[in-house]
């Protein structure tokens, strides 16, 4: 009878520590799925940047600056001047 109580008290200790490392497990998995979303979601912005970036160093942003800051313009056939030897 005693041996029986003692055993029944070991099958109840192990019981709870599988159902609570179980439950450690499915938590820091959720947690490692919500990283991993995290991770893809840094990922796309740090691309759309990259992309942003490349756009802004291009010729026609130069140019744009250019003209609104600088108040440039082209040229008119009557300005330029042709130069020879």
């Amino acid at each position: 009878m005693r041996l029986n109580l003692i055993l029944f008290l070991v099958l109840i200790i192990f019981a709870l520590a599988t159902v609570n490392s179980e439950h450690q497990y499915r938590k820091k998995y959720s947690k490692l799925d919500v990283e991993n979303k995290n991770t893809l979601e840094l990922r796309d912005e740090t691309t759309k940047l990259q992309l942003e970036e490349s756009d802004k160093s291009g010729n026609e942003r130069i140019e744009q600056i250019a003209k609104k800051k600088l108040n440039m313009r082209n040229p008119t056939n009557e300005e330029k001047v042709l130069l020879s030897k």
